[in-house]
């Protein structure tokens, strides 16, 4: 698969996997909130920003330069494992652990897809 196939079709999985979790944030920001322990507003927000962000990421594989667009979102996903990782360590229970890292798993796999991308373009692209 060449490097622009690539990047085009993690950008925009990703794009739809935070679009998707973002939603679903939302929808069980109670559920989550009772768990975590943090406020439901907090989940509502973190949530309608995941959601943002994917529109974003989906609007960049669309209309910016690919190897830009590909570059940002794996910085930002980069960040976002950070992120989950920190959290789950600072939250604790078992299950919402496990679910915080599965999710940071699930970033940091697209953002390797996005590395091999970058590392696949051609160099005008």
């Amino acid at each position: 698969m060449t490097g622009t196939r690539l990047g085009r079709l993690s950008l925009g999985l990703d794009a739809a996997y935070c679009v998707v979790v973002g939603i679903m944030l939302g929808a069980a920001a109670p559920l989550i909130a009772g768990w975590a322990r943090l406020p439901v507003a907090l989940i509502v927000g973190v949530g309608a920003l995941v959601a943002i962000w994917g529109v974003a990421v989906w609007w960049l594989r669309r209309r910016h330069h690919l190897r830009g667009a590909l570059r940002v979102v794996m910085l930002a996903n980069g960040a976002a494992v950070l992120a989950l990782c920190g959290v789950s360590v600072a939250i604790g229970g078992v299950l919402l652990v496990v679910a915080l890292i599965a999710a940071a798993v699930d970033v940091a796999g697209f953002g390797v897809s996005q590395a091999v991308a970058l590392r696949r373009l051609e160099p005008s692209v």
